[in-house]
Order: structure tokens, then C-alpha cells, then sequence
């Protein structure tokens, strides 16, 4: 009789430890996640328009803190093989210079970028992306051809 108390008992306390074992969730410490600031989700999206019937689309990029709109393009061309170009400036920034095929002064057109559908102020490599912020490049000869 004492063996079967006891084993009811263990197999209560074993059950009890599962369920609760099971609705905690570890937070992620790998060496990598540590490097990187812990934010919110956020996401932004970005296009890069290479003529009127040429545009690449990318939805739900991951961004992290600080990201600006000069590292995205760069992790984007990486990631899909594309031929990325870019000029320093020393004092005023970077200029994208070519883009796949499409490359400044090419049918007089270069390269541009809007953020949130306005003509972007500063360069690439100075904006900050925030959440929700849609980024598009444009090869085009007018900068407010929208």
C-alpha cells in the first residue's frame, strides 16, 4: 500500500514539474543574440525599381536597432546576388552608384531612393530605418518621379 502512495505521489510531482517546465520558454542566449540589442519586432519594406516594368519587392525585412537604409541594400544585394556599387564621400557620405545592370548616368538616369513615398534628404548611409518604413530605389532621370 505505502509503494503505491508513494508512486501515485512521484507521478503527481513528475506531472506537476512537466507542465510547468513546459510554459517556460529559456530566452534565447546564443553568442550572437547577445551581440545585438534586444528590441521589438520591427519590420520595414524595400523596393528597387530598375525600369517601369523591372521592380524587385521585399516585404518583412527583420530590422535591428540603428539599421540604416545603406546596410539593408547591402544585406539585400548579398543575399539575392546582385551587383552592388557604392562612392564615399568623405564628409558628405555615399552615393550608390550601380545597382545590378542599372549603373548612374545610364540613359541619364541614376539612382535615388524614397523613404515613406517622400524623395529621401539625407544619404543612404546616414538614415535610420524605423519600423514600418518603406524604402524604395528608383533608377530614374527626375528625383521627384514618383
Amino acid at each position: 500500500m505505502k509503494t503505491i502512495k508513494f508512486i501515485i505521489i512521484a507521478l503527481v510531482f513528475f506531472a506537476v514539474g512537466f507542465f510547468l517546465g513546459q510554459s517556460y520558454q529559456w530566452p534565447n542566449l546564443t553568442p550572437e543574440a547577445a551581440k545585438q540589442p534586444l528590441v521589438q519586432e520591427q519590420k520595414i519594406t524595400y523596393s528597387l525599381q530598375f525600369s517601369d516594368s523591372d521592380r524587385i519587392e521585399f516585404h518583412d525585412i527583420q530590422l535591428l536597432e540603428n539599421q540604416t537604409v545603406l546596410e539593408i541594400l547591402r544585406k539585400l544585394a548579398a543575399e539575392n546576388s546582385l551587383v552592388l556599387e557604392v562612392k564615399n564621400f568623405e564628409g558628405i557620405g555615399s552615393m550608390i552608384t550601380k545597382i545590378g545592370d542599372k549603373a548612374n548616368g545610364q540613359e541619364n538616369k541614376y539612382w535615388q531612393y524614397f523613404i515613406n513615398g517622400a524623395y529621401a534628404q539625407i544619404g543612404a548611409d546616414q538614415y535610420k530605418l524605423k519600423d514600418g518604413d518603406a524604402v524604395e530605389w528608383k533608377f530614374s532621370a527626375d528625383q521627384f518621379n514618383q
